[in-house]
Protein backbone atom coordinates (compact mmCIF):
# COMPACT_ATOMS: atom_id res chain seq x y z
CA UNK A 1 0.00 0.00 0.00
CA UNK A 2 1.39 3.36 -0.93
CA UNK A 3 -0.82 5.66 1.09
CA UNK A 4 -2.86 5.80 4.25
CA UNK A 5 -6.20 6.62 2.67
CA UNK A 6 -9.45 5.06 3.87
CA UNK A 7 -10.40 2.63 1.09
CA UNK A 8 -14.01 3.74 0.44
CA UNK A 9 -14.09 2.43 -3.15
CA UNK A 10 -12.47 -0.86 -2.20
CA UNK A 11 -14.86 -1.39 0.69
CA UNK A 12 -17.90 -0.43 -1.41
CA UNK A 13 -16.83 -2.76 -4.22
CA UNK A 14 -16.18 -5.67 -1.87
CA UNK A 15 -19.45 -5.21 0.03
CA UNK A 16 -21.50 -4.74 -3.15
CA UNK A 17 -19.99 -7.78 -4.85
CA UNK A 18 -20.30 -9.82 -1.65
CA UNK A 19 -24.00 -8.96 -1.50
CA UNK A 20 -24.44 -9.97 -5.15
CA UNK A 21 -22.62 -13.24 -4.45
CA UNK A 22 -24.75 -13.95 -1.38
CA UNK A 23 -27.92 -13.33 -3.36
CA UNK A 24 -26.65 -15.56 -6.15
CA UNK A 25 -25.75 -18.27 -3.68
CA UNK A 26 -29.10 -18.11 -1.89
CA UNK A 27 -31.50 -17.63 -4.79
CA UNK A 28 -30.07 -19.40 -7.84
CA UNK A 29 -32.13 -22.61 -8.05
CA UNK A 30 -29.31 -25.15 -7.86
CA UNK A 31 -28.45 -27.74 -5.22
CA UNK A 32 -26.17 -26.47 -2.45
CA UNK A 33 -23.48 -28.99 -3.41
CA UNK A 34 -23.35 -27.54 -6.93
CA UNK A 35 -23.11 -23.99 -5.59
CA UNK A 36 -20.28 -24.56 -3.09
CA UNK A 37 -17.22 -24.53 -5.40
CA UNK A 38 -18.47 -21.48 -7.32
CA UNK A 39 -19.27 -19.71 -4.05
CA UNK A 40 -15.75 -20.39 -2.72
CA UNK A 41 -14.17 -19.08 -5.93
CA UNK A 42 -16.43 -16.00 -5.85
CA UNK A 43 -15.68 -15.27 -2.17
CA UNK A 44 -11.92 -15.45 -2.80
CA UNK A 45 -12.38 -13.20 -5.85
CA UNK A 46 -14.20 -10.60 -3.72
CA UNK A 47 -11.39 -10.66 -1.15
CA UNK A 48 -8.82 -10.22 -3.92
CA UNK A 49 -10.86 -7.40 -5.44
CA UNK A 50 -10.83 -5.47 -2.16
CA UNK A 51 -7.03 -5.52 -2.05
CA UNK A 52 -6.74 -4.77 -5.77
CA UNK A 53 -9.01 -1.72 -5.68
CA UNK A 54 -7.37 -0.45 -2.49
CA UNK A 55 -3.87 -0.80 -3.93
CA UNK A 56 -4.47 0.61 -7.42
CA UNK A 57 -6.57 3.54 -6.13
CA UNK A 58 -3.55 4.70 -4.13
CA UNK A 59 -1.22 4.74 -7.15
CA UNK A 60 -0.80 7.91 -9.21
CA UNK A 61 -2.14 9.44 -11.30
CA UNK A 62 -5.32 9.74 -9.31
CA UNK A 63 -7.18 11.64 -12.02
CA UNK A 64 -7.31 8.66 -14.43
CA UNK A 65 -10.77 7.81 -15.73
CA UNK A 66 -11.63 4.12 -15.39
CA UNK A 67 -15.41 4.45 -15.19
CA UNK A 68 -16.27 2.59 -18.41
CA UNK A 69 -14.05 -0.44 -17.81
CA UNK A 70 -14.96 -0.50 -14.10
CA UNK A 71 -18.64 -0.39 -15.05
CA UNK A 72 -18.16 -3.30 -17.44
CA UNK A 73 -16.25 -5.25 -14.77
CA UNK A 74 -19.04 -4.56 -12.25
CA UNK A 75 -21.72 -5.85 -14.64
CA UNK A 76 -19.69 -8.98 -15.34
CA UNK A 77 -19.16 -9.44 -11.60
CA UNK A 78 -22.93 -9.39 -11.00
CA UNK A 79 -23.42 -11.81 -13.92
CA UNK A 80 -20.84 -14.10 -12.32
CA UNK A 81 -22.80 -14.03 -9.05
CA UNK A 82 -25.97 -14.95 -10.95
CA UNK A 83 -24.28 -18.05 -12.38
CA UNK A 84 -23.21 -19.53 -9.04
CA UNK A 85 -24.23 -23.20 -9.19
CA UNK A 86 -24.00 -23.50 -12.99
CA UNK A 87 -20.32 -24.54 -13.31
CA UNK A 88 -19.91 -24.23 -17.09
CA UNK A 89 -21.65 -20.87 -17.29
CA UNK A 90 -19.75 -19.69 -14.20
CA UNK A 91 -16.43 -20.62 -15.85
CA UNK A 92 -17.43 -18.85 -19.08
CA UNK A 93 -18.46 -15.65 -17.29
CA UNK A 94 -15.33 -15.90 -15.12
CA UNK A 95 -13.23 -16.05 -18.28
CA UNK A 96 -15.00 -12.93 -19.55
CA UNK A 97 -14.29 -11.19 -16.24
CA UNK A 98 -10.58 -11.92 -16.53
CA UNK A 99 -10.52 -10.78 -20.18
CA UNK A 100 -11.99 -7.45 -19.04
CA UNK A 101 -9.52 -7.25 -16.15
CA UNK A 102 -6.55 -7.84 -18.46
CA UNK A 103 -7.93 -5.17 -20.82
CA UNK A 104 -8.22 -2.70 -17.93
CA UNK A 105 -4.58 -3.07 -16.91
CA UNK A 106 -3.34 -3.03 -20.51
CA UNK A 107 -5.14 0.30 -20.91
CA UNK A 108 -3.58 1.56 -17.68
CA UNK A 109 -0.09 0.94 -19.12
CA UNK A 110 -0.56 4.15 -21.14
CA UNK A 111 -1.51 6.38 -18.20
CA UNK A 112 0.38 4.92 -15.24
CA UNK A 113 4.12 5.03 -14.88
CA UNK A 114 4.30 1.64 -13.12
CA UNK A 115 4.92 -0.95 -15.84
CA UNK A 116 6.41 -3.40 -13.32
CA UNK A 117 3.26 -3.58 -11.22
CA UNK A 118 0.87 -3.48 -14.18
CA UNK A 119 2.66 -6.21 -16.11
CA UNK A 120 2.61 -8.49 -13.07
CA UNK A 121 -1.12 -7.82 -12.61
CA UNK A 122 -1.75 -8.53 -16.31
CA UNK A 123 0.16 -11.83 -16.00
CA UNK A 124 -1.77 -12.85 -12.88
CA UNK A 125 -5.14 -11.96 -14.44
CA UNK A 126 -4.06 -13.87 -17.57
CA UNK A 127 -3.49 -16.91 -15.37
CA UNK A 128 -6.99 -16.41 -13.93
CA UNK A 129 -8.31 -16.41 -17.48
CA UNK A 130 -6.39 -19.63 -18.25
CA UNK A 131 -7.83 -21.24 -15.11
CA UNK A 132 -11.38 -20.34 -16.13
CA UNK A 133 -10.81 -21.64 -19.67
CA UNK A 134 -9.32 -24.88 -18.31
CA UNK A 135 -12.35 -25.25 -16.04
CA UNK A 136 -14.69 -24.64 -18.96
CA UNK A 137 -12.92 -27.25 -21.10
CA UNK A 138 -12.62 -29.73 -18.22
CA UNK A 139 -16.27 -29.27 -17.35
CA UNK A 140 -17.40 -29.71 -20.95
CA UNK A 141 -15.27 -32.80 -21.56
CA UNK A 142 -15.39 -34.46 -18.15
CA UNK A 143 -17.27 -33.54 -14.98
CA UNK A 144 -18.44 -29.92 -14.48
CA UNK A 145 -18.67 -30.23 -10.68
CA UNK A 146 -15.19 -31.72 -10.27
CA UNK A 147 -13.79 -29.08 -12.61
CA UNK A 148 -15.47 -26.38 -10.53
CA UNK A 149 -13.97 -27.82 -7.34
CA UNK A 150 -10.51 -27.91 -8.93
CA UNK A 151 -10.97 -24.29 -10.06
CA UNK A 152 -12.00 -23.16 -6.57
CA UNK A 153 -9.13 -24.96 -4.82
CA UNK A 154 -6.45 -23.81 -7.28
CA UNK A 155 -7.76 -20.23 -7.15
CA UNK A 156 -7.87 -20.22 -3.33
CA UNK A 157 -4.32 -21.63 -3.11
CA UNK A 158 -3.06 -19.09 -5.67
CA UNK A 159 -4.63 -16.25 -3.71
CA UNK A 160 -3.09 -17.42 -0.44
CA UNK A 161 0.26 -17.24 -2.21
CA UNK A 162 -0.46 -13.91 -3.95
CA UNK A 163 -1.98 -12.17 -0.93
CA UNK A 164 0.09 -13.58 1.94
CA UNK A 165 3.29 -15.27 0.75
CA UNK A 166 4.37 -13.05 -2.16
CA UNK A 167 1.91 -10.17 -2.06
CA UNK A 168 0.92 -8.90 -5.48
CA UNK A 169 -0.51 -5.70 -4.05
CA UNK A 170 2.70 -4.20 -2.75
CA UNK A 171 5.01 -1.66 -4.26
CA UNK A 172 8.44 -3.24 -4.82
CA UNK A 173 10.10 0.21 -4.92
CA UNK A 174 9.16 0.88 -1.30
CA UNK A 175 11.50 -0.67 1.21
CA UNK A 176 10.02 -1.71 4.52
CA UNK A 177 11.06 0.70 7.24
CA UNK A 178 11.60 -0.23 10.82
CA UNK A 179 10.33 2.24 13.32
CA UNK A 180 12.85 3.22 16.00
CA UNK A 181 10.27 2.37 18.68
CA UNK A 182 10.00 -1.16 17.31
CA UNK A 183 13.76 -1.64 17.39
CA UNK A 184 13.93 -0.28 20.93
CA UNK A 185 11.09 -2.57 22.03
CA UNK A 186 12.88 -5.59 20.55
CA UNK A 187 16.11 -4.70 22.35
CA UNK A 188 14.26 -4.25 25.64
CA UNK A 189 12.43 -7.57 25.26
CA UNK A 190 15.52 -9.55 24.27
CA UNK A 191 17.24 -11.58 26.93
CA UNK A 192 20.53 -10.10 28.17
CA UNK A 193 23.68 -11.24 26.37
CA UNK A 194 26.26 -13.16 28.33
Amino acid sequence: MTGLIFPFRALAAALGFALAGLLGFLFVPQPWAAKAPNAIFYAVLVLNTFYSVRFFDALPPRDRDERIIDGALSLIYVALAATIGAPLLFAAVGALLFVAAVAKYVLLLRVMDRDDILRRKILIDGLGLALCLATLIGGALFDPLWSAWAQALVFAAANIYLLAVRPMYSDPTLTPTRLPETQEARRAAAPPRR
